[in-house]
């Protein structure tokens, strides 16, 4: 085999240079975990290679030649694309050495899981999913049994987690589509139909719960559930009124010509989807998701939301 043309190689240049920065040799040992002998040994091999005398040794310690100087300089610039090239590479979105956990909530697996899955596809090969309380996803990340999750739990007390908001949409007050009465309090609401409330395990139903205790509002304790689909069946059936999201609605598969949607008259409150992992375990992979999840979401769920009620457009934020 023929022997390289190049001369060197980037050991070399990096032993090179930690010489001349660390201001000797054994000071460069020091620095590169080396013993002194293979950093002269090193040093002595490149100039052979280059035909060429870097450093003089005639002096303690040694100096630079005006040659030297010459290639410390394009050392450094071959050193310096190495370290971006490698650092890069390190954090492309190839396919991660680990099989990575996923976990959603409901609402965002039925309206862009499809869309979602063949994106996860794209960005890895090794990879599973599931759904459910976000609650449970939380803990399930903290306790490393998942490693991505999208959740409308943004675990606010962990601050080494990697978080990016993907989705801030209102609640909204749900009613049979045949009811006449008052909708202008949720009090008197509360007094001529029963409420039909999202389990209090839920996240959703911790938040819709704390948001009526905020406004004095406590309507009879009768219904409980914990899924949208559910409790969007009861209200088109009639049973009675509820507070969710206009993707839960979408979840739930109910149309707005089978339910009234109108804003909550007490005024706007909102829940946040947000995208969570831990720092520095994926590279840009849960960047990459998110950014994903955005688009879908732009493409799939703003259009319903425009078609069925666009006066809630102007309440819903991406990203």
């Amino acid at each position: 085999m023929a022997a390289s043309p190049i001369g060197f190689d980037l050991k070399s240049l990096e032993v090179f240079a930690a010489i001349v920065e660390a201001g000797g040799m054994t000071a460069a040992g020091q620095r590169l975990g080396m013993t002194q002998s293979s950093v002269s040994q090193s040093i002595a091999n490149l100039e052979v290679q280059l035909h060429v005398q870097l450093l003089d040794r005639s002096q303690r310690p040694p100096m630079l030649t005006p040659l030297g100087r010459k290639f410390y300089e394009q050392a450094e610039h071959l050193l310096s694309e190495a370290r971006r090239v490698s650092l890069e590479f390190r954090r492309q979105e190839a396919t991660p050495l680990k099989h990575v956990r996923i976990a959603l909530v409901d609402s965002l697996a039925i309206s862009v899981g499809k869309e979602l899955v063949a994106a996860i596809k794209r960005r890895t090969a090794h990879w599973s999913m599931v759904t459910g309380q976000s609650h449970l996803h939380a803990d399930a990340l903290l306790n490393r049994r998942v490693d991505i999750i999208l959740s409308d739990d943004a675990v606010p007390n962990h601050p080494e987690l990697f978080r990016r908001r993907l989705l801030r949409e209102p609640f909204i007050l749900v009613l049979p589509l045949d009811f006449k009465g008052p909708v202008n309090s949720l009090r008197t609401l509360a007094a001529a139909l029963d409420f039909i409330r999202y389990n209090q395990s839920t996240v959703i139903g911790r938040s819709i719960e704390n948001q009526l205790q905020t406004w004095s509002i406590h309507p009879p304790l009768r219904m409980q559930l914990d899924n949208s689909y559910a409790i969007l069946q009861m209200v088109k059936a009639g049973l009675g009124w509820t507070l969710t999201t206009p993707l839960c609605l979408f979840h739930g598969g109910i149309k707005t010509g089978e339910v009234q949607c109108l804003p909550v008259p007490e005024g706007e409150f909102c829940r946040e989807l947000t995208l969570l992992a831990r720092s520095d375990e994926l590279g840009n992979l849960p960047e990459l998701l998110a950014d994903d999840s955005i688009a879908l979401m732009r493409e799939r769920y703003l259009p319903v939301i425009s078609a069925a009620a666009p006066w809630l457009l102007p309440r819903i934020v991406l990203g």
